[in-house]
Order: structure tokens, then C-alpha cells, then sequence
């Protein structure tokens, strides 16, 4: 028989300070401020989605009674993060965001490109 394994883990302070204060979104940045991933807390459904896809296990789920599945994802590894926006992309409840100062940066520089060329 298979073993499971429980990937959640329980609330780390950032969230708890959160849920606390009754905020919704949490937002953690890289310590250069060019990445960051805002988690919408009143979206998520602890589906887990977003942890499986994240190709550098940025992202993990605790333990959050307060929800429909009991959990919630959070930011474990800003660092690691390389902006691939596939937790973006994959949330079914679009309660996860990404930004990266490096690729918006490269599409200003494409579209400027583009309409030079016209």
C-alpha cells in the first residue's frame, strides 16, 4: 500500500499575523523587490494546484481550519521563484498573482520594438 504524505504544515506568521488582523491578500517580495507572489486567501481553496505545478517548491499549504479543504497556500522560498507563473496560470480560484519586474520589462521593451517597426 502506498504511503500518503501530509504536505500540510501549520500556519506560518505571516498568514496567521493575516488572518489575525482579517486581511485577505498576502503579498511576499524578493529581497531585490523584483518578484513578487500575492496570495488572495478569500480564493483559495486549498486545492493544491498551485503547490504541485511550481516547478521550485516555492509554495506549500498550512493549515487553516477557517476553510472549505482545511488549508492554504503560502510563500515558503521567495527566492527560489523564477516568475514561470505556472501557480498563476493553473489556480482554478485565481488566487494567486505574480509579478516579476524582469519579464514586464521585456514586454515593454517588445511591444516598443513593435511599434517602431510599423
Amino acid at each position: 500500500m502506498a504511503e500518503t504524505v501530509d504536505t500540510k504544515v501549520p500556519v506560518a506568521a505571516e498568514h496567521e499575523e493575516a488572518a489575525a488582523l482579517g486581511e485577505d491578500t498576502v503579498t511576499i517580495s524578493s529581497s531585490d523587490n523584483q518578484t513578487s507572489v500575492t496570495i488572495h486567501r478569500h480564493y483559495c481553496k486549498g486545492c493544491e494546484i498551485c503547490v504541485e505545478v511550481c516547478p521550485k517548491e516555492v509554495l506549500r499549504m498550512i493549515v487553516a481550519t477557517d476553510r472549505w479543504e482545511g488549508s492554504l497556500v503560502e510563500v515558503v522560498d521567495i527566492e527560489a521563484c523564477n516568475a514561470c507563473m505556472l501557480c498563476e496560470y493553473q489556480c482554478p480560484d485565481f488566487a494567486i498573482e505574480v509579478y516579476s519586474a524582469r519579464k514586464d520589462m521585456k514586454k515593454k521593451e517588445k511591444k516598443a520594438i513593435a511599434a517602431a517597426t510599423k
